[in-house]
This record gives structure tokens, C-alpha cells and sequence, in this order.
């Protein structure tokens, strides 16, 4: 394969008569064949990396082909090891069905007719010819992740998993503490990218190998009308940039804080001093703030240094009231909420 595309791409790039002469001198049985073989078909960043990676993450446009890529992954490993565990897991149940099984570049569409897995929807579970299994999951409900155990796991859109309440990271968790089998467990992570927690970190963590590309770079496989309109619609939109080129956005145009701001005044625990006069032992210590009706607050202290320019005054009066949101939060949390009535 060349390092500009497919090895499909480059037969669709010659001439008719040469093209028409390649197909011709192969047999029906390898014309068949070859609609199914993936690394023909495939481009570079869609196939597995090179070396002993744990989590591979494909984070790129709508329509680069993330989920044929994380299909076809699952689809080798499936046909030719008969011990491999798959971990299927998508937004929802139904998600992970209509799109990671029964899509169009789901894995019941892929697979040679003779190869296709059986499809058992009421155990959520598909089995190869090999002995090799899938089950499905739904990261918005990250219990049911914990206890099943896994040797490989495919992760679609993880960037949209539901986390208001920590759904998405606790099911990322609980899927890798279950990746005990086999002899090297690995996960493949496809999404559009978004900056959400999950994404950030993955992006951040220095044994994730990333994969990315754009829109545009599947654009044998996309309707030619699709791609003019996307490019006069969204080009050069920060929409655009996101859904289509694949970027991951951090901070919106024209914000007072970004992103690395509000990350770098983050504090694993608030600490603060208890009072003499509130009965605690005068022994100096710092103890942690917790939802503990005895502890006594005497004071916290902010020091706030804004740099001199045509914004001070307002940024004096948002950070007065930002600091009172902080206070009241603080003493409700403290059981103090009578003092600040």
C-alpha cells in the first residue's frame, strides 16, 4: 500500500482501458475475494499501527470511515483467533446495534456471506465460526461493564457518551479493568472529536497512538454533491473544523478563559484551618473540607492580582462575583449555609 491512499484509490486513478484490463485478468473467485479483503480498500490511518499499543483512537471528520475501520479491526482479530472477547460499546444499546452490528459498515455488512457472525440480539452477542465473541454494550450504564471480562474492545463515538453524571468515564473505566484476557488486551476508540473529558485525556495520555484525518480524505467513497455542499456550508467554520477536518476544538473564539486557564487554577482538595474557638484540638493542622457538621472554618483567603488594563474593572466585578458563588458553596458544603442566610 502507498502512503498516498489506498491501494483502491490508486486503481481508481488510471486510465479506463488499464483499469478495465486489471479486472479482467483476475478470476471471479478473486474479483469476489478482493471486495472483502480490507487492505485493499483501506488507507493508511484506517489500519492498525505498527507495535505493542494499548488503545488505538481514531478521531476524525464525519464520513472518513472511523466505523469501517473499527469494524474491520474487530472483523481479523474475530476470524482468526477464536478466543478473542470483544467488547462492543456505544452511546446506547441502540446505537451500538444499528451502527456497530447492522449498519452499513457494521460488522454483519462486512464480513464474506460465508464468514458473517451469528447475530443473536436477544443475548446482544455475536459468535464466529472461529469461537471468537462479541457483546454488546451501552456506556450509559457503565455497571453493566463491570464484571464481564474481555480481551479486546471497539468503542464507537466516544466523544457524544453521555457523562452527566460520570457515565462515560466510569464505563471507560470499568471496561479497562476488565480487559484481562488474552495476551495483549487492546481497545480502539473511533469518535468525531469534541473536547469532553474523556477525549482529553485520551488525547493527552502518552501510550494512546491517534489516528486522524478529514472528510475530504474518503472522497472516493462520498458523494461528490455532499462534498461541495459540506465545503460551502461549514468550510472554514469552527463547526467545520470540528465535524469535518477533524480538529479538536478546545476553546471557543473570543472567551475570557480558556480551557488551559480553568485547568491550571484546579486544586485536588480545598484545605482549610479550624478555629481554637470552635472546640477543635489547637494543633495547627490543615484538614481536608468535607461534609463534616463538626469542623470549624475560621477563614479562607483568596488573593485575586489582575493585570492592569481596559478590562480591570470588569474583570474585578465578574471575579467578586464568581468568588461569592465559591464562599456560599464552600459553607453550604461545610454546614455552615446559616451564615451566609
Amino acid at each position: 500500500m502507498t502512503n498516498e491512499g489506498s491501494d483502491a484509490e490508486c486503481v481508481a486513478r488510471l486510465q479506463p482501458r488499464h483499469r478495465k484490463a486489471l479486472f479482467a485478468s483476475l478470476s471471479d473467485q478473486e474479483q469476489q475475494a478482493i471486495l472483502h479483503h480490507w487492505p485493499f480498500w483501506a488507507r493508511p490511518e484506517q489500519m492498525p499501527p505498527d507495535g505493542n499499543w494499548s488503545v488505538w483512537l481514531i478521531m476524525a471528520g464525519r464520513g472518513f470511515g472511523k466505523t469501517r475501520a473499527g469494524a474491520e479491526w474487530v472483523r481479523g482479530i474475530a476470524e482468526r483467533d477464536g478466543s478473542a472477547r470483544f467488547a462492543l460499546v456505544g452511546a446506547n444499546y441502540a446505537e451500538t446495534r444499528t451502527v456497530m452490528v447492522e449498519g452499513e459498515s457494521g460488522l454483519l455488512s462486512i464480513a464474506p456471506p460465508k464468514q458473517r457472525p451469528v447475530w443473536e440480539p436477544s443475548l446482544k452477542r455475536l459468535s464466529w465460526a472461529s469461537g471468537a465473541q462479541a457483546h454488546l454494550y451501552s456506556a450509559a450504564e457503565p455497571e453493566g461493564l463491570r464484571g464481564p471480562q474481555h480481551s479486546h474492545s471497539w468503542c464507537d463515538e466516544i466523544a457524544k457518551w453521555m457523562n452527566n453524571c460520570g457515565q462515560a468515564e466510569a464505563a471507560w473505566d470499568n471496561l479497562k479493568m476488565g480487559l484481562r484476557l488474552g495476551f495483549r488486551p487492546q481497545i480502539v476508540a473511533t469518535t468525531t472529536p469534541r473536547p469532553v473529558a474523556l477525549v482529553r485525556g485520551l488525547v493527552d495520555a502518552e501510550d494512546v497512538v491517534i489516528s486522524r484525518g478529514r472528510t475530504q480524505d474518503n472522497d472516493l467513497h462520498l458523494p461528490a454533491a455532499f462534498l461541495t455542499a459540506m465545503a460551502a456550508d461549514y468550510g472554514g467554520t469552527r463547526l467545520g473544523r470540528q465535524e469535518l477536518d477533524g480538529e479538536l476544538i478546545e476553546d471557543l473564539e473570543g472567551a475570557l478563559w480558556t480551557r488551559a486557564m480553568i485547568e491550571g487554577c484546579r486544586v485536588g482538595a480545598v484545605r482549610v484551618e479550624r478555629s481554637r474557638d470552635t472546640g477543635a484540638r489547637p494543633s495547627g493542622s490543615l484538614d481536608c473540607a468535607r461534609d463534616e457538621r463538626g469542623a470549624g472554618l475560621v477563614r479562607i483567603v483568596i488573593g485575586v492580582d489582575a493585570k492592569a488594563s481596559a478590562w480591570k474593572a470588569v474583570i474585578r466585578w465578574v471575579v467578586r462575583g464568581v468568588l461569592a458563588l465559591l464562599l456560599v458553596g464552600i459553607a453550604m458544603r461545610l454546614g455552615l449555609g446559616h451564615l451566609v442566610s
